[in-house]
Protein backbone atom coordinates (compact mmCIF):
# COMPACT_ATOMS: atom_id res chain seq x y z
CA UNK A 1 0.00 0.00 0.00
CA UNK A 2 1.13 3.85 -0.48
CA UNK A 3 1.61 5.91 2.09
CA UNK A 4 -0.94 8.18 0.59
CA UNK A 5 -3.60 5.25 0.15
CA UNK A 6 -3.22 4.39 3.80
CA UNK A 7 -6.58 5.60 5.71
CA UNK A 8 -4.64 6.81 8.45
CA UNK A 9 -1.88 8.55 6.50
CA UNK A 10 -0.21 11.75 8.10
CA UNK A 11 -2.41 14.04 5.95
CA UNK A 12 -5.35 12.54 6.79
CA UNK A 13 -5.08 12.50 10.64
CA UNK A 14 -4.27 16.14 10.32
CA UNK A 15 -7.44 16.94 8.69
CA UNK A 16 -9.49 15.82 11.53
CA UNK A 17 -10.59 19.05 13.96
CA UNK A 18 -10.98 18.70 17.43
CA UNK A 19 -14.17 17.27 18.77
CA UNK A 20 -14.94 19.73 21.76
CA UNK A 21 -17.58 18.05 24.06
CA UNK A 22 -19.70 20.13 26.29
CA UNK A 23 -19.07 23.41 24.93
CA UNK A 24 -19.12 25.30 21.64
CA UNK A 25 -15.81 27.75 19.93
CA UNK A 26 -18.77 30.44 20.74
CA UNK A 27 -18.46 29.97 24.72
CA UNK A 28 -14.55 28.82 24.25
CA UNK A 29 -14.56 32.75 22.96
CA UNK A 30 -16.63 34.32 25.73
CA UNK A 31 -14.45 32.23 28.01
CA UNK A 32 -11.30 33.53 26.55
CA UNK A 33 -12.45 36.84 27.15
CA UNK A 34 -13.86 36.68 30.18
CA UNK A 35 -10.13 35.56 30.81
CA UNK A 36 -8.37 37.95 29.44
CA UNK A 37 -7.40 36.12 26.72
CA UNK A 38 -4.70 34.36 29.01
CA UNK A 39 -5.75 30.66 29.31
CA UNK A 40 -4.14 27.17 29.52
CA UNK A 41 -5.58 24.11 26.74
CA UNK A 42 -4.38 21.51 29.34
CA UNK A 43 -4.59 17.47 28.58
CA UNK A 44 -2.26 14.56 28.37
CA UNK A 45 -0.29 13.83 24.93
CA UNK A 46 -2.22 12.93 22.54
CA UNK A 47 -5.47 14.73 23.44
CA UNK A 48 -5.57 16.99 20.88
CA UNK A 49 -4.53 20.21 22.52
CA UNK A 50 -2.26 21.26 19.05
CA UNK A 51 -5.23 20.50 17.32
CA UNK A 52 -7.45 22.62 19.25
CA UNK A 53 -5.04 25.37 19.54
CA UNK A 54 -4.74 25.82 15.77
CA UNK A 55 -8.75 25.71 15.53
CA UNK A 56 -8.67 27.90 18.32
CA UNK A 57 -6.10 30.23 16.30
CA UNK A 58 -8.77 29.85 12.65
CA UNK A 59 -11.29 31.61 14.97
CA UNK A 60 -9.67 34.27 16.83
CA UNK A 61 -8.32 35.29 13.08
CA UNK A 62 -12.14 35.26 11.86
CA UNK A 63 -12.67 37.35 14.29
CA UNK A 64 -10.52 40.19 13.66
CA UNK A 65 -7.48 39.29 16.10
CA UNK A 66 -3.97 39.16 15.07
CA UNK A 67 -2.51 35.62 16.26
CA UNK A 68 1.22 34.70 16.17
CA UNK A 69 1.22 30.26 16.63
CA UNK A 70 4.92 29.27 18.05
CA UNK A 71 5.52 25.09 18.26
CA UNK A 72 8.27 24.17 21.36
CA UNK A 73 9.36 20.69 21.19
CA UNK A 74 12.26 18.58 21.17
CA UNK A 75 13.61 19.87 17.73
CA UNK A 76 12.64 23.77 18.26
CA UNK A 77 13.52 24.41 21.77
CA UNK A 78 12.71 27.42 23.28
CA UNK A 79 16.09 28.36 25.49
CA UNK A 80 16.84 31.76 26.67
CA UNK A 81 18.20 33.44 23.66
CA UNK A 82 15.39 32.41 21.08
CA UNK A 83 12.90 33.55 24.17
CA UNK A 84 14.29 37.03 23.71
CA UNK A 85 13.96 37.37 20.42
CA UNK A 86 10.53 36.37 20.66
CA UNK A 87 10.03 38.88 23.02
CA UNK A 88 11.38 41.31 20.64
CA UNK A 89 9.26 40.93 18.31
CA UNK A 90 5.63 40.53 20.01
CA UNK A 91 3.40 43.41 18.80
CA UNK A 92 0.83 44.74 21.78
CA UNK A 93 -2.32 43.72 19.22
CA UNK A 94 -1.26 39.96 19.08
CA UNK A 95 -2.55 36.91 20.87
CA UNK A 96 0.20 34.66 21.02
CA UNK A 97 -0.55 30.55 20.77
CA UNK A 98 2.61 28.71 22.38
CA UNK A 99 2.11 25.19 21.91
CA UNK A 100 4.16 23.51 23.92
CA UNK A 101 4.69 25.46 27.35
CA UNK A 102 5.69 22.92 29.72
CA UNK A 103 9.26 22.54 27.80
CA UNK A 104 10.13 25.80 28.42
CA UNK A 105 12.51 26.29 31.35
CA UNK A 106 10.75 27.80 34.38
CA UNK A 107 12.85 30.73 34.55
CA UNK A 108 12.01 31.69 31.07
CA UNK A 109 8.80 31.06 31.29
CA UNK A 110 8.16 33.74 33.95
CA UNK A 111 10.36 36.49 31.70
CA UNK A 112 7.78 35.54 29.30
CA UNK A 113 4.54 35.04 30.95
CA UNK A 114 5.85 38.84 32.51
CA UNK A 115 6.39 40.07 29.54
CA UNK A 116 2.81 38.72 27.49
CA UNK A 117 1.23 41.33 30.62
CA UNK A 118 2.24 44.47 28.88
CA UNK A 119 3.88 43.45 25.15
CA UNK A 120 0.90 41.29 23.81
CA UNK A 121 -2.73 41.13 23.84
CA UNK A 122 -3.04 37.48 25.29
CA UNK A 123 -1.36 34.16 25.44
CA UNK A 124 -2.69 30.64 25.21
CA UNK A 125 -0.34 27.73 25.60
CA UNK A 126 -0.98 24.12 25.62
CA UNK A 127 0.51 22.08 28.54
CA UNK A 128 0.08 18.73 29.88
CA UNK A 129 -0.42 19.92 33.41
CA UNK A 130 -2.51 22.86 34.45
CA UNK A 131 -0.40 25.70 36.43
CA UNK A 132 1.64 28.09 34.14
CA UNK A 133 -1.75 29.86 33.38
CA UNK A 134 -5.64 29.32 34.17
CA UNK A 135 -7.39 26.20 32.49
CA UNK A 136 -9.26 27.66 29.47
CA UNK A 137 -9.97 23.79 28.13
CA UNK A 138 -8.86 20.49 29.81
CA UNK A 139 -8.65 17.87 26.62
CA UNK A 140 -9.68 14.67 27.59
CA UNK A 141 -9.90 11.48 25.30
CA UNK A 142 -12.12 8.13 25.23
CA UNK A 143 -12.47 4.75 23.27
CA UNK A 144 -15.63 6.28 21.92
CA UNK A 145 -13.73 9.24 20.54
CA UNK A 146 -10.93 6.92 18.56
CA UNK A 147 -13.95 4.64 17.04
CA UNK A 148 -15.64 7.75 16.10
CA UNK A 149 -12.10 9.08 14.28
CA UNK A 150 -11.45 5.82 13.09
CA UNK A 151 -14.67 5.63 11.30
CA UNK A 152 -14.44 9.26 9.82
CA UNK A 153 -10.65 8.48 8.58
CA UNK A 154 -11.99 4.37 7.04
CA UNK A 155 -13.52 3.81 3.81
CA UNK A 156 -17.23 2.86 4.22
CA UNK A 157 -17.58 -0.72 4.65
CA UNK A 158 -14.13 -1.58 6.27
CA UNK A 159 -14.87 -1.54 9.81
CA UNK A 160 -12.32 -2.06 12.47
CA UNK A 161 -13.76 -4.06 15.45
CA UNK A 162 -14.51 -2.45 18.50
CA UNK A 163 -12.56 -4.70 20.71
CA UNK A 164 -8.86 -3.72 18.75
CA UNK A 165 -9.46 -0.06 19.12
CA UNK A 166 -10.49 -0.71 22.49
CA UNK A 167 -7.27 -2.15 22.92
CA UNK A 168 -5.17 -0.14 21.42
CA UNK A 169 -6.65 2.89 23.91
CA UNK A 170 -5.52 0.87 26.74
CA UNK A 171 -2.30 -0.22 25.17
CA UNK A 172 -1.70 3.71 24.46
CA UNK A 173 -3.09 4.94 27.62
CA UNK A 174 -6.03 7.21 25.94
CA UNK A 175 -2.60 8.58 23.82
CA UNK A 176 -5.23 9.08 19.75
CA UNK A 177 -2.09 10.07 17.94
CA UNK A 178 -0.49 6.92 19.22
CA UNK A 179 -3.10 4.95 18.21
CA UNK A 180 -3.72 6.06 14.89
CA UNK A 181 0.20 5.93 14.39
CA UNK A 182 -0.37 2.19 15.17
CA UNK A 183 -3.22 1.40 12.72
CA UNK A 184 -0.99 3.05 9.87
CA UNK A 185 1.60 0.69 10.72
CA UNK A 186 -1.17 -2.57 10.73
CA UNK A 187 -2.02 -1.05 7.41
CA UNK A 188 1.11 0.19 5.55
CA UNK A 189 2.16 -3.68 6.38
CA UNK A 190 -1.70 -4.85 5.00
CA UNK A 191 -2.36 -6.29 8.31
CA UNK A 192 -6.19 -5.36 7.08
CA UNK A 193 -8.14 -5.70 9.89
Amino acid sequence: MKAKDNPFAVERVHAIRYRLQNTTFERLLVRLHDMNYRGAIVGPEGSGKTTLLEDLRQRLEQEGFKTRLIFVNDTCPLDTPACRRLLAEMTRDQIVLLDGADLIRRSDWAIMKRYTITHAYGVVITAHHPGRLPTLLECTTSPELLREIVAELLPQGHPIPAELLDSLYQRHQGNLRACLRELYDLYARNDHI
